[in-house]
């Protein structure tokens, strides 16, 4: 297997970047834009829109996994890339025209948006073996990537702002036709990922894992809390971003909203990794610590709710919390699911979180798109955020009580 030369390391850095760039400042104001040209319609159909978008882009790779396997790494990238640019060139007039049209546009986005990550990592994975290198690419495109998530959001809106959507569009585009030129030089060979099982035994893998699942209650908390935090990630770029949006005219400060959520996380991974680590024992499993996630998003919620009238910085502050969450429950929720079914086949829990985090990131986004316009003409979006913070804190609560209980009786 390969060694990747500097050139080849430089030039997957720089796809990672520039995908993500792009994104990051296209779903910083996707949110916006559907909300200016189809919630005259039905605020209902911002959510579907945001919701669809989301399960494609999250979880469509599971489904068509074997028709994945007939194609190179190279050819899923530029396939994925083609799909991108097709679909936002049809944006506009999919916004404007029959709402199925928008659906199926946004689809197609999702789909391309899959295809790439699942290429770009899995021919990292396919082509370099030895462990050292392979974690040191993945940490260098994890560095070019946040670097991407840093910048697109700020460069992002002010493009909005000066000179108008049509302009932020084009220059999306470009960026996604520049990295799709870029693959044949960052990828350099036709690999080809290859399960050891056929698409159909998998399938019928994952459906005897979920069956399983049902069976224990434990799996079931697991399970419910990955479900629940992904509904919260699902907040970011829909409903989160149209309150922000709303509070500033400044393209800096909107900008900025996404940029704290990516220098946040750099800065607070490892510091929360190694907290978790110190204190993680059979009592505080994955699980437990998914759940204390939950009351923080929970926190960050019920200090967004104080925000949205018109303190920005309050909104910040939330999302530093949010980030705090997100570096909680991000690294976890395939341990949680592991720990929870330490039988099943890995490849069958991956692809099963991968399903679990597809619904439940495509219900926030529905729900944060859909409820908050139809909350904002009446300044009630607060009671949504405190209604999210509820459903975060009450469980870390709960099962807070519950673990203290039980200690009790031991002692007793």
């Amino acid at each position: 297997m390969e060694k990747p030369n500097d050139i080849k390391r430089d030039s997957i850095s720089v796809n990672y970047f520039l995908n993500t760039a792009a994104y990051s400042g296209l779903f910083s104001l996707l949110s916006v834009i559907l909300t200016g040209q189809v919630s005259a319609a039905s605020s209902l159909y911002v959510g579907l829109a945001l919701g669809i978008l989301s399960l494609f882009s999250r979880g469509s790779t599971v489904f068509i996994g074997s028709l994945i396997e007939r194609f190179s790494t190279v050819s899923l990238t530029e396939a994925g890339f083609g799909f991108m640019v097709f679909s936002l060139l049809l944006l506009q007039p999919a916004m404007g025209g029959f709402i199925g049209f928008l659906f199926a546009d946004l689809a197609l986005l999702g789909l391309g948006l899959s295809l790439v990550n699942f290429a770009l990592r899995g021919h990292i994975i396919a082509t370099v073996k030895d462990k050292k290198i392979q974690a040191s690419l993945f940490a260098l495109v994890t560095m070019a990537a946040n670097l991407g998530s840093a910048i697109g959001p700020l460069g992002s809106n002010y493009i909005y702002k000066a000179f108008g959507q049509t302009l932020f569009i084009a220059i999306i585009v470009g960026l996604y036709a520049f990295s799709a030129l870029l693959a044949p030089i960052a990828l350099t060979h036709h690999v080809f990922i290859r399960n050891e099982k056929s698409g159909e035994e998998n399938t019928s893998s994952i459906v005897k894992t979920i069956t399983d699942s049902l069976k224990s209650p434990g799996t079931v908390l697991a399970i419910l809390a990955v479900f629940v935090g992904s509904i919260m990630n699902g907040q970011l770029f829909a409903g989160m971003a149209l309150e922000f949006h709303s509070l500033s005219d400044s393209p800096v400060i909107r900008g900025l909203f996404y940029s704290i959520d990516a220098i946040s996380v750099i800065a607070l991974q490892m510091p929360v990794s190694k907290i978790i680590s110190r204190n993680m024992t059979k009592e505080h499993n994955a699980t437990s610590f998914i759940v204390k996630s939950l009351g923080i998003y929970g926190i960050s919620f019920a200090l967004f709710a104080c925000g949205v009238s018109s303190y920005w910085w309050i909104c910040i502050i939330s999302l530093v919390v949010f980030s705090i969450a997100e570096c909680i429950y991000a690294p976890l929720i395939n341990i949680a699911l592991v720990e929870a079914q330490p039988d099943k086949p890995l490849v069958d829990i991956l692809n099963y979180r991968l399903i679990i985090a597809a619904i439940g990131e495509s219900a926030g986004s529905f729900l944060g798109g859909w409820i908050v316009p139809a909350l904002r003409p009446a300044g009630l979006t607060a009671w949504y955020w405190c209604a999210l913070a509820l459903v975060g804190i009450m469980p870390a609560v709960v099962t807070n009580q519950i673990r203290k209980r039980g200690q009790r009786i031991i002692r007793h």
